[in-house]
């Protein structure tokens, strides 16, 4: 019986396929497929199922559960391919939306773009002041009812929405989070009288303080709704018809799973990285690791996240479009920069990315139509990626087109038309935007990326680690046996999670038992959601935290919170929040004068799922190079004959010197001149990096 896991990348689709009582694992990989994002799970299925010699009916149906990472969420909001969508507002706050908060001109923006500061803007409205109703009602920020709801006003509304040919609406009350009340009686209105429309309850969606930015998500939610549970729904009955018996689990943006049924569709934004995180926690506490920097570089992003004492972080706001949105979503750092980054010329500056050629048409060495060129055609000229085993040799790969597209676009311009120069440059400038994304994770965070274990995954990680790690200033890297389809594997070994939330400003010391009902009320509505996604008493777990700031601050932090409050754990959680601001800020940066404010309350009802156990491998032979080949070697500035070891083959205890190159089915291990690989039990690949080590380039050139 197998647990099978689904990840849709924007140029690869990845499978997992493990084996519950052995711990076998198998991969599959597909092209994703823009125009029917199905077509892509399919074929993944079909390579996973062809490399355990069964049919993907057979596969389905020995599937014990079957998870699901999607980007049709994502898709949606960064391509404005959402529902048409109208908003319900108390009556005097139809502007909520688009006067934002004063950072709405640079929210989400990179350093570079906000100091140029006249050529910001608002972000592209998703409604306009035509779809934004404000409907008679009010509460007071204690929840008490100021203005009756004016029932016939929605219902009014309603008729309209409907006659308009609307598809969503998102419904956003002041106050709504301290009494939801007309919220939902609004909501029940609309689902009687416009059936079709797809309903977003602000109060259910993010029941927290913030006008704007609970008034955000809501229009988010609605906005991708039709689209995710018709995409969903679709998928389930695709899956059911090839064989699947089992109810289809979706990865959430918290790292959890929820059943289709319990899905809230913007919850699942960036779920497939969320999904590499919890992956990446799961591997390193195997292995015995507490601390972790998890890298992910795909085909259009770089992304990180900080693992410290086992557990991840999550992000107080999430930031999509510019807008900003309440979400309980796993903090993940992320800049335009993948295999798919497109290399330009910039007024005399190489430049890489944002741009991206994605799957479709993809780099130029691709062949199927791509004539930009981008990072993987720079690895593929440089040697790194061998063109004829691409994909384990199932897809062919053009390096005349890299070279073309190189030449023409940044050698000629900036190298004097020295390709492989243009391509070293490319490289470099891109691991040096890595290295920067992950010096803003670690050190302007208060965290040495020598304490760390750095783990890279994602199909283009492994090509690059070496590189970034090194200018980072990190010492271990971590490659996983299965890199390639890393998010995968960790959607496979995600937990139920459901994440609620409440917001109440309670300065403390204060009455332990009204924050102690506080967390009881939301555990049991976690506790019924657990029920519902069939999750025994045994397998549950409730994980408390609050947000909390010095009074009269604007931003909070985020700590874990005691299992049970009474006055010896408020006096902790004082404690905590003093020693983690003052590891953020610096000694002494308290205002302890102030006082503290608890301000938001959450619970993460946890529903623990068996994992399958690590398969050690039992093979032994030689370490001997399967090949030799040309790659760049920057030390030397130059190509060099280079040793090319077939990684599958690799047994346990295996030690290889740089400069090296390891060749995975779907991804490329490269091992740099002055560093040293070793392959540990369970096939994993460990790289040591000296601290000397500028990721093997020779400054004294």
């Amino acid at each position: 019986m197998y647990t099978i896991a689904v990840d849709i990348g924007g140029t690869f689709t990845d499978v997992v396929a493990i084996d519950n009582r052995s711990g076998h694992t198998v991969m599959g990989k597909s092209l994703t497929t823009p125009g029917d994002l199905q077509q892509g799970v399919l074929d993944g299925l079909a390579d996973a199922a062809g490399n355990l010699s069964i049919s993907v009916r057979d596969l389905l149906g020995r599937a014990e559960r079957m998870v699901h990472a999607t980007t049709q969420s994502s898709n949606a909001i960064f391509a404005f391919t959402g529902a048409r969508t109208a908003v319900l507002t108390t009556r005097g706050f139809g502007d909520t939306l688009t006067i934002m908060r004063a950072s709405g001109r640079v929210a989400g923006l990179s350093v570079f773009e906000r100091h140029h500061y006249r050529a910001t803007a608002k972000p592209r409205l998703l409604v306009d002041e035509r779809d934004i109703f404000e409907i008679p009602e009010r509460v007071d920020a204690e929840g008490a009812v100021v203005t009756p709801l004016d029932q016939e006003e929605v219902a009014r509304v309603a008729k309209l929405l409907s006659e308009r040919g609307y598809e969503a609406v998102a419904i956003a009350y002041l106050f709504s989070h301290q009494n939801p009340a007309h919220e939902r009686r609004t909501a029940e209105i609309l689902r009687q009288a416009a059936p079709q429309l797809y309903v977003s309850v602000s109060a259910d969606i993010a029941p927290v303080m913030g006008e704007y930015e609970r008034s955000a998500t809501a229009l988010f939610n609605a906005y991708v709704g039709p689209v995710i549970d018709s995409y969903l729904s679709r998928l389930e009955r695709t899956l059911a018809d090839n064989g699947l018996k089992q109810k289809l689990l979706i990865v959430q943006a918290n790292g959890g799973l929820a059943t289709v049924a319990q899905t809230v569709p913007i919850y699942t934004i960036e779920s497939g990285p969320a999904a590499g995180v919890v992956g990446a926690a799961q591997m390193a506490e195997r292995l015995g690791y507490r601390n972790v920097i998890a890298t992910d570089v795909g085909g259009t992003t770089f992304k990180v996240a900080i693992i410290e004492g086992g557990t991840w972080s999550y992000s107080t706001q999430t930031v999509l479009n510019q807008y900003q949105l309440r979400l309980p979503m796993i903090d993940l750092a992320s800049i335009g920069a993948g295999g798919g980054s497109i290399a330009w010329v910039d007024g005399g500056r190489l430049r890489i990315g944002p741009m991206c050629a994605s799957a479709v048409p993809g780099p130029a060495c691709y062949g199927l139509g791509g004539t930009e060129p981008t990072v993987t055609d720079a690895d593929v000229a440089l040697g790194y990626i061998a063109p004829d085993n691409f994909l384990g040799g199932r897809m062919k790969l053009h390096r005349d087109r890299a070279l073309d597209a190189i030449r023409t676009r940044v050698a000629e311009p900036l190298f004097g038309g020295n390709v492989i120069a243009a391509a070293a440059g490319i490289r470099r400038v891109v691991d040096s935007q890595m290295a920067d994304l992950i010096r803003k994770c670690t050190l302007e965070r208060g965290y040495d990326p020598r304490d760390f274990v750095m783990m890279a995954y994602g199909g283009a990680g492994p090509v690059h680690a070496a590189s970034y790690a090194a200018e980072a200033g990190a010492t271990k890297v971590l490659v996983p046996y299965f890199a390639t389809v890393h998010s995968a594997y960790g959607a496979a070994l995600s937990d139920i999670r459901f994440s609620l939330q409440f917001s109440e400003p309670i300065v403390l010391p204060n009455d332990a038992a009204r924050i102690e009902a506080i967390f009881k009320t939301m555990e049991l509505k976690g506790a019924d959601a657990l029920g519902r996604a069939d999750v025994t008493p045994a397998s549950r777990r409730y994980d408390r935290w609050v947000e909390a700031r010095y009074r009269r601050q604007v931003h909070q932090l985020r700590i874990p919170a005691p299992a049970s409050i009474d006055a010896a754990a408020l006096e902790q959680l004082a404690r905590a929040f003093e020693r983690e601001y003052e590891r953020l800020f610096g000694p002494g940066s308290g205002l302890t004068d102030a006082g503290i404010e608890l301000i938001n309350y959450g619970v993460d009802a946890v529903g623990l799922v068996d994992k399958a156990p690590s398969k050690k491998a039992t093979s032994n032979g030689p370490v001997a190079p399967a090949s030799t080949r040309e790659t760049y070697c920057p030390r030397r500035q130059a190509m060099v004959p280079t040793p090319i070891y077939d990684g599958p083959t690799l047994p346990p205890d295996s030690r290889i010197e740089g400069p090296a190159v390891i060749e995975h089915p779907g991804t490329t291990i490269v091992i740099l001149a002055g560093q040293s690989a070793r392959i540990d039990a369970f096939l994993h690949t460990h790289i040591s990096i000296g601290s000397d080590d500028k990721g093997g380039r020779d400054d004294r050139n």
